[in-house]
């Protein structure tokens, strides 16, 4: 639980004091566009790598070096002075937390096989925490102390999840269980490639529209709203309040997959959600519904469409028999799909750049919702990777 708080802080926590790091770090827009793909890009890097390590390393030992990655890169960031350096530590921090996006889905599996459902719902629901309370509390920690401060704060969450996992990994180590760690007994036998899968590619193409969509939120709403005539202070309350959507969908989408044979009707409806909500911000941004500005309806909207998520993540335990199915799944689902995704900030810019308007953005994120459909086709059905009747039939086709 504590490495599952610690993976979205560095990922959220920026952009409400950016302006301040900007003037401090002398970032430039071309920085600001390397500095939005980081997350994605250190994400991808380390899905493959990760997927590779578990077959040497323990599960216990690689979350131990994510917390520890993580931890360092942003107190180094912190303190940096000079583009580069900031840049450089920012994927550094993003590699330790890509390490634990791939790793935690195994050690669920792992140690809680009998409760995944439920693990993986708490676990989906403080991400979304997490990448709530950072911009929450961004601007109120940097009035305080200084932006240098608001982001180096949240290493201490790091440190904190470090201790747990150290002491796992000795205790592994200690009772000579180190192998048992990394791949279960039916590893071998299973064989498993998600590249000849249809399931693995599904699970790509779900973390290719998930991450393209959200981490392009993440980074532009605030820029969008403030271009309609909000405050940087509004916008970034709707950041925070977008995040939170996350929240109350992560606890329930594992549990309705662990109750329905298809997920396909969940995966539609939030694409479905995605397309509407955007619409609505493009069209009625500064209409009046009532008391409210009806940017919060739509703001609900797509938010709630964060369920693609979720979705993704439990099904890299409920497409999978085995912690090495669940490990190889996890790492080319994130390895490949953030590596697709890590350029849907920057388009998303470059767009609204060339164009002066909005909407050439916005229909790159709705295209990427035809990558996200197609993911939901193809992992809807209840089947598992390690079937060899699966593997064969991907083969043949």
């Amino acid at each position: 639980m504590l490495s599952a708080f610690s993976l979205r802080l560095a990922v959220s926590g920026v952009s409400p004091v950016l302006d301040r790091v900007r003037e401090d770090v002398a970032l430039d827009a071309a920085s600001i566009g390397v500095l939005a793909m980081v997350p994605t890009l250190g994400f991808a890097l380390t899905g493959f790598l990760t997927a590779a390590a578990m077959r040497r390393v323990s599960l216990e030992a690689l979350l131990s070096l994510a917390s520890a990655l993580a931890a360092l890169g942003l107190i180094a960031r912190a303190v940096s002075s000079a583009p580069v350096p900031f840049l450089g530590f920012s994927l550094l921090i993003m590699i330790g937390l890509g390490i634990g996006n791939v790793t935690l889905p195994p050690i669920i599996k792992k140690y809680f096989r009998e409760h995944i459902a439920p693990l993986t719902a708490i676990y989906s629901m403080l991400l979304g925490l997490s990448t709530a309370a950072a911009p929450f509390f961004a601007v109120p920690l940097a009035d305080a102390a200084g932006w240098r401060f608001s982001i180096g704060s949240w290493a201490v969450f790091s440190l904190a999840a470090l201790v747990p996992w150290l002491l796992m990994w000795v205790s592994v180590r200690r009772d000579g269980a180190r192998a048992a760690s990394s791949v279960d007994p039916g590893a071998a036998r299973a064989a498993v490639k998600p590249w000849q899968s249809p399931i693995g590619w599904g699970l790509v193409l779900l973390f290719v529209g998930t991450s393209s969509n959200t981490f392009s939120m993440f980074t532009w709403l605030p820029r969008v709203l403030v271009s309609y005539g909000f405050t940087e202070h509004q916008a970034g309350l709707m950041l925070s309040y977008y995040a939170i959507l996350g929240i109350p969908v992560s606890l329930v989408v594992p549990l309705l997959v662990r109750r329905v044979t298809r997920t396909t009707g969940l995966g539609l409806t939030a694409v479905a959600l995605y397309a509407l909500g955007y619409l609505g911000l493009l069209l009625w941004t500064t209409a009046h519904w009532g008391p409210l500005d009806t940017v919060w309806v739509w703001i609900t909207v797509f938010g709630f469409a964060q369920a693609s998520f979720p979705l993704a993540l439990t099904l890299i335990n409920a497409r999978t028999r085995t912690t090495a199915g669940a490990g190889a799944l996890s790492g080319f689902g994130q390895g490949a799909g953030y590596l697709a995704g890590c350029i849907g900030p920057l388009i998303f810019g470059v767009l609204f750049t060339w164009g002066g308007s909005w909407w050439a953005s916005f229909g790159y994120l709705w295209l990427m919702l035809l990558a996200l459909t197609a993911g939901v086709v193809l992992t809807g059905r209840r089947r598992f990777l390690e079937d060899r009747r699966d593997l064969d039939r991907a083969l043949q086709e």
